[in-house]
């Protein structure tokens, strides 16, 4: 249903102030600061000085190829743990596929950066496998502390995203190609090979391009172990120059504007690759699968087993036994619980950074749900080139990495023309959380709007029923079930959020995870995995009862 030519415009236009002060201001100021270093100044001297320091310096085009191949690399890797699971879901009899699942929803939920603290604490010298299994091989530490080792642990916190999208594929794809090869004498690798394969394909580029992308700009796992293993990354760089004095804004501006075009490339190179794969629609039938003998079984859980392992129990392991480690004797701990007793003394710091993690998240997915259910209801309903401007407005801070959209709001609130003393409090960070994770409620309120007839908006009009009447009693209970799910998956982000929390929490705050970041690198490991656990099972706790809640 097309909103009247005589009320579009008021909330069109409200829906693009919104996304233009949250997003559009914040890249259009980067990427003019970029251009001119001076411009916050006043002036426009120095025009793409900062992109000639980055061709004049070595460094920087060794860091820029460290990025691209290390997001490559965990992309191919993910697609070769995630691929062979999500054929096993969809297309064999394997038991226990809702256990299964559940191995790759994991990892996913485990903050990267906490996989990579845990993994430090099981393979530095001296560490968990040192203490309980003997002297590690020298030649395995040297293997993990390299860009391989950084390499695994981004993937194994990635490879879920893969596997559910090859499922969703296999589930919705027609099996009667697969049927007529069989009945031809075709072997199940050719089969593979020129059929299922191709048809897939997209399905392969689209997991793997969120992949590269959350890789190419995530900040946790390059700060926290590409340090420790010499490699130099662009996220983390980004952040020292912001962060380390002399602050040098200009080559970071610069090296984000760098960083926010090979994310664009990577994107509209992708789904134009996987445009021309994309098979027509067609309805899947009755899937027949794969009967799996018991040796298949085996062989198939030990698959997933191992990936548990890898991606979550002993990263867990380590992270629990740390929050309640004393010290150390005979190649055991003494167990304590003074660190969970010091985190919830009331008054404490790590007690204040949970609670105002909670109360941020919990308002930064209030907000997003809201403002996204509402933009989306009226990018679905208009049509014409301000609609397209809005879609486009929105989809920004899913494709702009994270950081980058930090160093924008750094600008633009701390830019001298803001009348409004945003920039050094606890609200920028509110502002910085709504502007990066908004399109996640977007995404989930269209995919549910594409699915609901407008009828009965119209007949709510006819009937002389206003806008916001329409919008409240109509459109919002159809949307109910994506806006829950929109505000779980907003919340359990908000919570986990380090690379904005960092750069933009005034003095004398912290969230969750700037305090474990802090902590750890403070050398107090026990206390800082203590609020990792707490984090994360507080977590689990919310989404658990907004889940029973809903049913």
């Amino acid at each position: 249903m097309n909103l009247p030519r005589r009320i579009m415009p008021m909330p069109v236009f409200l829906c693009l102030l919104f996304l233009g002060i949250t997003a559009g201001y914040p890249l259009l100021l980067l990427f003019l600061q970029s251009l001119f270093p001076e411009l916050l100044g006043g002036s426009f001297e120095g025009f793409l000085s900062a992109y000639r320091a980055i061709g004049d310096t070595p460094e920087l085009g060794t860091l820029l190829w460290n990025s691209l191949s290390w997001a490559g690399s965990v992309t191919v890797v993910s697609w070769v743990f995630g691929i062979p699971c999500g054929y096993l879901l969809a297309r064999t009899q394997l038991r226990g596929k809702a256990w299964a699942r559940l191995t790759l929803l994991m990892p996913i939920m485990t903050p990267p950066y906490i996989a990579a603290l845990s993994y430090i604490l099981v393979m530095q010298d001296g560490g968990f496998s040192d203490s309980l299994l003997g002297p590690m091989p020298h030649g395995l530490r040297a293997l993990f502390f390299s860009f391989w080792g950084v390499t695994l642990v981004m993937a194994l916190s990635s490879f879920g995203y893969v596997a559910l999208a090859v499922e969703a594929a296999l589930s919705g794809l027609p099996r009667r190609l697969e049927d007529a090869a069989v009945q031809l004498g075709a072997s199940r690798t050719r089969i593979a090979l020129r059929i299922m394969f191709p048809l897939l394909l997209p399905a392969i580029i689209n997991s793997g391009l969120l992949v590269f992308l959350e890789s190419l700009s995530n900040f946790g796992v390059p700060a926290v172990l590409g340090t420790r293993a010499n490699l130099p990354l662009l996220p983390a760089e980004i952040f020292y120059l912001v962060t380390s004095w002399p602050v040098d804004l200009a080559l970071a501006t610069s090296l984000s504007s760098l960083l926010c075009l090979f994310a664009l490339v990577a994107l509209y190179g992708g789904r134009w690759i996987a445009a021309l794969f994309a098979a027509g629609g067609s309805r899947p039938g009755h899937q027949t699968l794969q009967p799996l003998n018991r040796r298949r079984q085996w062989l198939a859980w030990s698959w997933f087993g191992g990936l548990f392992f890898l991606s979550t129990l002993l990263p867990y392991a380590a992270m629990l036994l740390t929050s309640i480690a004393d010290r150390w004797q005979d190649g055991l701990p003494s167990l304590t619980l003074d660190h969970y007793s010091t985190l919830m003394t009331p008054g404490s710091r790590g007690l204040s950074a949970l609670l105002t993690s909670l109360w941020l998240s919990m308002a930064a997915a209030t907000i997003c749900v809201a403002a996204g259910a509402y933009i989306a209801y009226v990018s679905a309903r208009t049509e014409g080139r301000p609609q397209q401007f809005m879609d486009g407005l929105a989809m920004l801070p899913r494709v702009i990495p994270k950081i980058v959209m930090a160093v924008a709001l750094i600008l633009a609130w701390n830019a001298p023309w803001i009348p409004i003393d945003v920039y050094n409090t606890v609200w920028m960070l509110l502002l910085a959380y709504v502007a990066i994770y908004i399109t996640d409620a977007l995404n989930y309120a269209n995919a549910q709007l594409s699915g609901i007839g407008a009828n009965l908006e119209r007949a709510a009009a006819m009937m002389g029923a206003s806008r916001f009447t329409v919008f409240t009693r109509i459109v919002l209970p159809q949307l109910k079930p994506a806006l829950i799910a929109a505000w779980l998956t907003t919340f359990i982000v908000c919570m986990r959020e380090l690379v904005a929390s960092i750069l933009l929490l005034p003095p004398g705050v912290d969230t969750s995870a700037t305090f474990i970041f802090n902590q750890f690198e403070q050398g107090d490991i026990g206390l800082a995995m203590a609020m990792a656990t707490i984090t994360i099972l507080l977590s689990m706790a919310v989404m658990a009862y907004v889940q029973w809640h809903r049913r």
